[in-house]
This record gives C-alpha cells, structure tokens and sequence, in this order.
C-alpha cells in the first residue's frame, strides 16, 4: 500500500490556477464606467456618436435645401409651417437636419484633431523630457514663445495666406495644441527615466527609442488620455470660434459652429437658428469634460477619494 499522501504545496496537490490580472486599460475602463461621471459621459458621448453616423436616416430635410419661402420658420411645435421640428434658418434650410449632418462634421473634427495633437505633443514631450539639456530646452523655449502668439493672429495669416479650409483648420490645430501635452508629460518624463527599471534596460543596452516607447511612454499616457478627452470638446469650441471669423467650415460644408456664424445676423428674427446648434456643442463639450474627470479620478483613485471629502480639491 502506498502510504504517500500529497501536501498543500507539494507539487502533486491540484490547485486551481491564478487568475491572470486584468491589463491596466482594462482596469481603468472598468474604474471609468464604475463612476457614476464616467457612465453619464460614455452614454452621451456613445450617444452623439451613434446620431452622427446615422444622421443620414435621422434627417427629416435635406440639410442643404434651400426653400426661400419658408425662410425664418419657428419649430413646428411653436406653430411654424413646414414640419420643421426646430425650426428652419434665414434660408429655408431646416435646422433639425443641419444639426444632425453637423454634428458629424464636428465630432469628426474634435477626434481627430485631438488625436493628431496628443501624438505630436506626446512625441515632443517625450523627446524633451529624455533629452532635457538640449532638445528639450529649445523645445520648452518654442512652447513659451508659441503661448505668447495669439492663435486667432495665426489663423487669420494663414486663412489669408492660403485660404480658410477644413483641413487647414485642423492642422493649424494639432500642430498649435502639442505646447500643453508636452509641458505637461516633460517633467514626468524627467523623472520616470531616472527610475531603477529604465536605468536597468538602458544598462542591458536598450536603444533610446526602446525605452522612451517600452518603458517610458506607459509611464506618461495617463496625463495624456485625461488632455486628449477634454481636448476634443475645447477644439469643437476653438473651431466654432473660428467659424464666427469666417476661418472655419466653408459652405457647401457646415458644422455646429458654422451654422451658430450663419445665425448670428439674424438672431432676432430666428433665435432657434442659433439657439438649438449652440445647445449640441455644449452637450459635446458637457460630455468630454465629463469623461475627462472620470479619467482623472480612474488613473488616479486616491485623489478621486479624496475630492469627495474636500470640495476644495476638485
């Protein structure tokens, strides 16, 4: 008879395996959806996004229609002709509809600009943190000259130099947002690489490309996730600035801003014209703010816990 008998720890004993630990994306994602901000700002955010693909079935007009004598229309639910639910502009063109086509436009321009900036001011930020002495300080140097230029003289030379386009637009943008994400991540940076785990991979011989995008960017990315997400309701507000300008969205094309600048010579006569448009970019920017402060909170549970008590830090 065998009297062997298997111990807890012996390598005979069947233990069930350890659950892996979720991915820290995950876990911050899971944190965001857990608050209560976080489930507001993903359920509108997801909202508007799911309007503005489906905007061609959603719309009741052509967006684009001119009907000269229904100019000026209140919404239908406040008596106006022509079934118009919000009411129709100075042209005819049925507000409702444009609302929905612009916001497409909008949306697609707070994205990507948003992102083009977060990766050019991440790779700027990064270059000047490692290499503090010299990139670095020209880098640092550009960025304070940058802030003392204001964007509305940039953007005005350059409209006039090359003419007002979207695309324009959005590189204008990205290019002059990468000073924020980069004073912000520079000093991080500085820190993060002089930490043991990067010293030990540049002393196994890790190239500096290895360990800024290995070991450094993971490091840095928290920072850059919370700007990219209230970025993207701040450059909707920047380009409906711009468009009152006349340097934003030309016709045919129209976004949010664009038609708040069409509205504002008739304000008086159709308030519902500039009313409505101006209320979607606020629900944009409301939600990305949102999202914002639940990124904050997620990457950074101490201080969320700590808000809660003491208004004073929020």
């Amino acid at each position: 008879m065998n009297g062997a008998k298997t111990t807890p720890g012996s390598t005979g004993s069947q233990q069930a395996p350890a659950p892996r630990s979720a991915s820290r994306s995950r876990e911050i994602m899971g944190r965001v959806w857990a608050s209560p901000t976080g489930k507001i700002s993903l359920v509108m955010i997801a909202a508007l996004v799911l309007i503005a693909c489906l905007a061609d079935q959603l719309v009741t007009h052509n967006p684009t229609a001119q009907v000269l004598g229904q100019t000026n229309q209140p919404p239908s639910w406040m008596g106006g002709e022509g079934g118009h639910l919000l009411g129709s502009d100075p042209l005819g063109r049925d507000v409702f509809s444009r609302i929905l086509v612009g916001l497409r436009l909008s949306l697609l321009i707070g994205f990507l600009t948003a992102t083009a900036t977060a990766l050019i001011g991440l790779t700027l930020g990064l270059l000047a943190g490692y290499y503090e002495r010299f990139v670095g300080g020209f880098l640092m140097r550009v960025a304070d000259i940058q802030f003392a230029v204001p964007f509305a003289a940039v953007g005005i030379a350059l409209a006039a130099f090359a003419g007002p386009s979207v695309v324009l637009l959005m590189a204008v943008l990205a290019f002059w947002g990468w000073t924020n994400y980069a004073r912000t991540i520079v000093s991080l940076v500085g820190r993060t690489k002089r930490l043991d785990f990067v010293t030990a991979a540049r002393t196994t011989g890790a190239s500096p490309v290895r360990v800024l995008v290995r070991h450094i960017t993971p490091n840095v990315l928290g920072p850059v996730i919370i700007l990219w997400s209230t970025s993207v309701g701040t450059l909707i507000l920047v380009e409906s600035s711009l468009s009152l300008l006349g340097l934003g969205v030309q016709p045919p094309g129209f976004s949010l801003g664009s038609m708040l600048a069409d509205a504002q010579k008739t304000l008086r006569l159709s308030w519902w014209a500039a009313v409505f448009p101006g209320m979607g970019i606020t629900l944009v920017v409301i939600a990305f703010n949102l999202l914002g402060d639940a990124l904050r909170d997620a990457f950074n549970p101490a201080l969320g816990s700590m808000s809660e008590h003491d208004p004073e830090l929020t």
